[in-house]
Parts: C-alpha cells; sequence; structure tokens
C-alpha cells in the first residue's frame, strides 16, 4: 500500500465506528493520515533521527515492540512470512493492548497513532504484491512476463502494484473478535490469514491490467484489498472500544470449522477437510455428499469436517488437522465423530483429540454402523487442539475410510449444553 491507500484505509474504518470515535477532542484531523503511515516513515532507514523526531518526539512507543511479547523489535520486522499468521498474534495483542490501555486513559491522540499502526499492519498483510506465494516474484514473472512495452522498462511486481492507490468500499457491521484482548488477538490472526487468502486472488488481473495501460481498473482492483484491510481494521478498533468500555457481552461457540488449521495433513487424492461433507472415493467427478452420524438411532445431516486417513504410500494411514488456542480463553472442546452413515460402509477408523501434542482421548476402532461418538474434552491451558482420525482397517478400506467431525466447536464456558 502507498501513502494514500494507507491512508484511506484508516479513515474507511475510523468513519464506520460510532460518530464520537470520527472526531475525538484534541486530535488533529490530520493525524488519522500520518498515523497511518507511521511505520513507513519511521522505519525509513534513509531518513535522519532529527527528522523523523520533529514529525513525532515519541514515534519509538508506536512502532516498537518488545521482543518478548511481539517476537519483533518493530512493526514492519514480523516474524516469518505473512501467511503464518499465528507468529503474529502476540504482536496483535500488544497493539489492542496498548489501544485499549488509551483509551481507558483517554489519550485520544496515543489512541489515533496506536491504531493507525493497527490499520498499517493490516493494509500490508493483505496488499497482493505482499502475499504472493514467491515473495521474489519469479514464478510470476514467468507466469507473466513484462511485454516488450517502451513504457513498462521499469515495471515492478512489487512496487508497480503498490503505488496503485485503492479507495475504500462500503464495509460491513463492526464486529467484536473477542471478550478479552488475548482472544481478539487469536481471533484477528485468523481473519487476516482468511483475507489474505481472498487477496491473493487480486494480483494478477492487477498486473495484467497495468500491463494494458488501464489505470482504472487497476485502481478498481486496488479497492478490494484496501476494503478488506479496512473492515479488519474496523473489527479490531470495535472489539479494542467495547473491551475498554467493559461492554464485550457474550459471544456463541467457535466454530472450527469455519477456523484454518494451523497445520494439517491429508491425502493428496483427497485434497483436504471437505466443508459439510465428504467425497464418494474413487474421486471421480462425484458430488460432495453432506455428511451423515448416526446420533440417537437415527441418520442426521449436520454441518462438520470430513476427512479421509491417508492411504499410507507416503506417510502413516492417518490424517490430522491441528489449531492454535489462545491460552485460558476456552473451557471445552465439543464434537460428534463418526464414519459417515451413508458413504463410510466397510470402512473403519479411530478418531484422536490431543492436546499440545498428547493423546487425550481416543475413540477406538468405529465402524459406518456404529453411534457417533459425542465428544467433550477439557482444554485447561492448552495452546493446541490437535483432532487426528486414523485407518483401522489395516489399509484394507482406504476408499470407504469416510470419517466426519460433527459440529467441532470451542466453548468459553463449561455449560455446553446451553450454548449448543
Amino acid at each position: 500500500m502507498n501513502y494514500d491507500a494507507h491512508a484511506n484505509i484508516f479513515w474507511g474504518a475510523l468513519r464506520a465506528l460510532p460518530e464520537k470515535y470520527c472526531r475525538l477532542p484534541g486530535v488533529p484531523e490530520s493525524l488519522p493520515a500520518l498515523a497511518a503511515n507511521y511505520p513507513d516513515l519511521f522505519d525509513d532507514p534513509t531518513r535522519s533521527e532529527e527528522s523523523k523526531n520533529a514529525v513525532d518526539a515519541e514515534w519509538r512507543r508506536f512502532i516498537d515492540f518488545p521482543p518478548e511479547r511481539a517476537g519483533a523489535a518493530r512493526l514492519h520486522f514480523f516474524p516469518g512470512p505473512m501467511d503464518r499468521q499465528v507468529e503474529r498474534i502476540g504482536l496483535y495483542r500488544c497493539m489492542l493492548e496498548r489501544i485499549v490501555h488509551s483509551l481507558q486513559e483517554r489519550n485520544f491522540t496515543a489512541f489515533i497513532k496506536h491504531a493507525g499502526c493497527l490499520s498499517h499492519a493490516m493494509g500490508d498483510a493483505v496488499q497482493p504484491a505482499h502475499i504472493t506465494p514467491d515473495p521474489n516474484n519469479f514464478l510470476l514473472s514467468q507466469m507473466l512476463p513484462v511485454p516488450e512495452d517502451p513504457q513498462l522498462l521499469d515495471f515492478h511486481y512489487h512496487t508497480s502494484v503498490e503505488a496503485v492507490t485503492g479507495t475504500c468500499g462500503t464495509l460491513a457491521e463492526p464486529k467484536l473478535l473477542g471478550v478479552s484482548i488475548e482472544e481478539a488477538a487469536w481471533r484477528l490472526s485468523v481473519d487476516v490469514l482468511l483475507a489474505i487468502r481472498h487477496c491473493r486472488r487480486y494480483i494478477i488481473p492487477t498486473v495484467e491490467a497495468l500491463f494494458a495501460h488501464d489505470t482504472g481498473r487497476a485502481e478498481q482492483l486496488a479497492a478490494g484489498p484496501v476494503t478488506v484491510a479496512a473492515q479488519l481494521t474496523l473489527d479490531a478498533l470495535f472489539s479494542a472500544i467495547l473491551i475498554a468500555e467493559k461492554r464485550v457481552g457474550k459471544l456463541p461457540p467457535v466454530d472450527l470449522r469455519l477456523i484454518p488449521p494451523a497445520a494439517e495433513r491429508h491425502d493428496l487424492v483427497y485434497g483436504g477437510a471437505i466443508l459439510d461433507g465428504n467425497k464418494k472415493m474413487p474421486p471421480n467427478n462425484v458430488p460432495v455428499t453432506p455428511g451423515a452420524l448416526r446420533v440417537g438411532g437415527k441418520i442426521v445431516h449436520l454441518p462438520g469436517l470430513g476427512v479421509l486417513p491417508h492411504s499410507g504410500m507416503q506417510f502413516d494411514r492417518s490424517c490430522y488437522m491441528s489449531w492454535i488456542l489462545p491460552a485460558g480463553v476456552f473451557r471445552y472442546f465439543t464434537a460428534l465423530a463418526g464414519l459417515h452413515a451413508e458413504i463410510g460402509t466397510g470402512g473403519a477408523v479411530a478418531f484422536s483429540v490431543l492436546l499440545d501434542g498428547k493423546t487425550v482421548w481416543n475413540s477406538g476402532r468405529m465402524t459406518a454402523e456404529m453411534e457417533a461418538w459425542n465428544v467433550e474434552i477439557p482444554l485447561g491451558e492448552a495452546t493446541e487442539l490437535t483432532l487426528r482420525t486414523d485407518d483401522a482397517n489395516e489399509g484394507k478400506s482406504f476408499w470407504n475410510n469416510n470419517a466426519y467431525w460433527g459440529r467441532p466447536q470451542l466453548h468459553r464456558s463449561p455449560e455446553t449444553e446451553q450454548e449448543k
């Protein structure tokens, strides 16, 4: 994002907040655009310390972060690539803490500066030029080589795309990310990861528009990531405001179907967990089948994640999904586990739940004719939850091992039945 795009992101988020946060007492009208660009202004090694101090003598307190809390000394120096958002949870937690503290102290100037830096982080995270799987753009340059055009001699896959300014579109109603800073930082990292996966789609059409000298089309495309970044910023600031004002209320259980795992392994022919169903195997373009488990003597269709243990050709005959959890936020994990009651006939698997790498529950051998297990696991202070499924038929029923984790949820309190 360039200077104007970062400003558009922050202004878009601020204008969608309750009106009193758009014009805070003692905050100059020019500050939001400037604050949204603090990381670029103060991380610039070509600028002298004197020139930085002239802009804001306290600039370090807004873009520097304790290494033990955030894993990075400065906002731009995130640990790991953009799509490893788990490593940024500490950074987001630190930023949200500062925003909440500024609001509680009624230091609105500090609030705008900290919030501007957060919006900058959101813009950098979803900028298509930043999030290609190939950071040096070698693969992109081979798929989309620069045309032999004198006007494109200085084209650069990163800086030329980043130079396009996008406007902020209409934002959705802000949502509460968590009942605590810890949960809000965790959820923000999840939403950023989903936003990254969404915004990668803009890179190829944007490059094609620039090759065609279609500036209007490029700017139209740039509005997509700007709007996404503004929505991420809006949700984070809205959550910080409610936490600061102690108005968070209650939230429903977290649906793990919609949270991307931090790590997972599935059989290649299956292609990963199937949302709300299983594939009938072999994979001959057969549509996804709605998930079905035996519950209370009946076949029940319900939301969940369909999986298939690995064939054993490269790994052991298992598959798994692991999620990083905010310590102490969630009390219980619940799910229904069983083979698909309609297309799992002849299969046999065993389900396991692991906390921090240790098995805490195992179903034993299950077939499609058996009732689904009602799983309820206390989480304690665990920071990693793994759902594992193993073949239990010595590899003889690979195509039929259609296993299903129904309604996988994280609960904040022990009253799981009421929450359901």
